[in-house]
């Protein structure tokens, strides 16, 4: 395996080896760029929010989904994320030890755990919001206001159809 340090400039380059990867017709295409851009994405805003604010992947994901669809379980923040359960669990963990997140047993059924938001923890998401909304901005700049239109409808529709296959949200 050749080291991309070691690898000749115009192949080590990003652009470069995105356009030699997709001459090849047996590949993914849409899944590969798919999966490119999603990294693109997540990379750089979790190390940013972990480096600022000191959450981790799986806390700020708890936090976010909490921020807006709470009270939800452990195990349904992991169902919908696709996360696995124990890194859910161990962000649970951190969230209530940092006084952000609270937990309630469920008077309906005592099995169940309630996660919500506590005021500390909503203060945090609103600030990790502002280093994803950036990051978006930057990745979505070369868009105009039409074809933001139409990338927002492709994505609604993609998530709507999702259901088709991975059931519901």
């Amino acid at each position: 395996m050749v080291d991309v340090e070691d690898a000749d400039s115009a192949v080590a380059r990003p652009a470069d080896l995105l356009a030699r990867l997709l001459e090849h017709d047996d590949i993914d295409r849409d899944g590969f760029r798919m999966s490119l851009w999603s990294g693109f994405y997540t990379g750089p805003v979790f190390a940013e929010i972990e480096r600022r604010y000191g959450l981790a992947r799986d806390e700020n994901n708890v936090l976010f989904s909490l921020a807006y669809c709470s009270p939800l379980t452990a195990k349904s923040i992991s169902d919908f994320l696709g996360r696995p359960k124990n890194s859910i669990s161990r962000a649970v963990d951190s969230l209530l030890k940092k006084g952000l997140i609270e937990a309630e047993t469920d008077v309906t059924d005592r099995r169940r755990i309630l996660l919500t938001i506590r005021p500390a923890g909503r203060a945090r998401h609103e600030q990790t919001l502002e280093v994803s909304k950036a990051r978006e901005r930057l990745m979505l700049r070369s868009l105009d206001a039409e074809e933001r239109k139409a990338l927002d409808a492709i994505l609604a529709k993609l998530m709507r159809s999702a259901e088709d296959w991975i059931g519901p949200f």
